[in-house]
């Protein structure tokens, strides 16, 4: 194995949050590198090109309830951000209803006398946990003290157990703690009847990098090359060697072999139980364990090039029945006309599935025509001489699993490796938590901050533990004090 010269900070993972320290470290003239295990740098967020064709993996538009780390982002990206109107809708059952659910449409499609029991419903559920109050454990009961059974039933439960492949009675209820934050059935008659003027929504449109969400990635990795800093990729993590109350190296698996990288200070946001299981020595046979029981769900993303435009007015789409394979849909050209050729679109599908199911170990050009054939037949929006092609995208470790006991396993981990004092944990697979993209890069500043200034100042762990309803934002009529800090006005 060869030795290297010994960096002031390695970055286990080039995704957003990674990318985010690195930045910021860059920026504050520390030396930096980041290992990649992939063939390109951006995670989650990524944006492939194939041919004159380029879309995202999956539906990622910025929105943030933080005012630091939005002007951190406008800074980033300059006039390449655009604002797009969003529109997304739930079909199923032949219909398409607004999400998030608009009160009359979601009435008026489920009718006079399911709508009657949806209102009941909620009555009866919110009676209940105040009357008789316990203690809620499963996605099953959030959603049924939040909106009750009918509606439930209605919106979420199918599509949750498509998502997660598993009765909704397996994921734990902080699922949708992250996802529907403070949203209920009274916000949505709030909404329906009047807007507060001390919030912001921010569900009607959202900032969206012209040229598709890689260029985040993209104008961070410039930076840091142009600072003198290293991106690795291909360089996969394999070993985390420690000693001492703190991480000594890592060695990563390149092309060329094995290589060993040395540092002062260490960020990991590769996958936690990969972490854990990493560490040499190893850790204890309970900590491996505890390791073991994180699950990830993964899933294709199938892109579909078409000679036509604007095919739906969605942004994206989520498909409740079981029957129909992939779980949301999304439609570039509704984002940035920059994305594919005049006169033409991409239609990208996710299909959730799990590494090595049958599924996942399909031929292309069969997950193609399966896509395909699907959409043409339950939509019949495109015909089959439409299509220019196609593309799929595997991604593994798409969404961490909450299951039950999770959060408590988590925390099992996390307070072992605290023993480390040079490593910080970030991002969705970092910390095992559903961060958006806002979420992520707020964390790699965290980290960076901590050893920018040489103290841990900044609490990565708070990030994305509010409670509020996620796409609602506060006016604040301060200027946040970190942008000043650090020098990000």
């Amino acid at each position: 194995m060869n030795k290297r010269k010994i960096p002031q900070t390695v970055i286990l993972g080039g995704g957003l949050a990674g990318l985010a320290s690195a930045y910021e470290l860059s920026r504050a003239g520390k030396k930096v590198t980041v290992l990649e295990k992939w063939e390109d740098v951006g995670g989650l967020a990524r944006t492939i090109k194939v041919g004159r064709f380029a879309f995202d993996t999956g539906p990622h538009r910025w929105y943030t309830k933080s005012n630091m780390v939005n002007g951190w982002m406008l800074k980033l990206l300059g006039k390449e951000v655009i604002n797009v109107p969003r529109l997304t809708r739930i079909y199923f059952d032949k219909k398409f209803f607004f999400y998030p659910i608009k009160l009359k449409n979601a009435m008026m499609g489920i009718g006079l006398i399911k709508a009657f029991r949806a209102v009941t419903d909620y009555i009866i559920a919110r009676l209940k946990s105040r009357l008789f109050p316990s203690v809620l454990h499963t996605m099953e009961d959030g959603y049924i003290s939040q909106f009750g059974k009918t509606l439930y039933e209605t919106f979420f439960k199918r599509y949750s157990e498509k998502l997660w492949g598993t009765n909704c009675r397996n994921i734990s209820i902080d699922w949708v703690g992250q996802r529907t934050r403070g949203l209920n059935f009274l916000t949505i008659l709030k909404e329906s009847v009047f807007k507060s003027k001390s919030v912001v929504s921010l569900v009607d449109e959202f900032s969206y990098p012209d040229r598709g969400v890689g260029r985040i990635a993209d104008k961070m990795v410039d930076f840091v090359k142009k600072s003198k800093g290293e991106i690795k990729l291909e360089s996969e993590v394999v070993t985390v060697n420690c000693g001492g109350g703190k991480i000594v190296s890592v060695v990563a698996r390149e092309k060329g072999g094995e290589k060993v990288y040395k540092a002062e200070e260490f960020i990991s946001s590769i996958p936690l139980n990969s972490l854990v299981e990493s560490l040499k020595p190893s850790p204890p046979a309970a900590i491996l364990k505890t390791a073991a029981k994180l699950k990830y769900r993964d899933e294709l993303q199938v892109a579909l090039f078409i000679k036509k435009t604007h095919i739906t007015p969605d942004t994206w789409i989520y498909v409740h029945p079981k029957e129909i394979p992939f779980m949301r849909v999304m439609e570039m050209d509704n984002w940035s006309s920059r994305l594919s050729p005049a006169g033409t679109t991409t239609m990208v599908f996710e299909v959730a599935c799990n590494e090595g199911d049958r599924v996942w170990k399909m031929k292309d050009e069969q997950v193609i025509n399966m896509i395909a054939d699907s959409f043409i037949s339950e939509f019949n929006l495109i015909k089959k001489e439409d299509l220019i092609g196609g593309h799929v995208h595997r991604v593994p470790k798409e969404y961490p699993v909450y299951h039950l006991d999770y959060k408590e396993d988590v925390q099992i981990l996390k307070d072992y490796l605290r023993q480390f004092s040079n490593l910080q944990i970030i991002g969705r697979n970092g910390t095992f938590r559903y961060n958006n993209m806002d979420h992520s890069i707020e964390m790699g500043l965290y980290a960076a901050w901590n050893i920018i200034k040489g103290e841990r100042k900044w609490d990565v762990d708070s990030v994305n533990i509010e409670r509020e309803y996620l796409e609602e934002k506060k006016i604040e009529t301060v200027e946040d004090e970190l942008l000043e800090e650090n020098g990000r006005k």
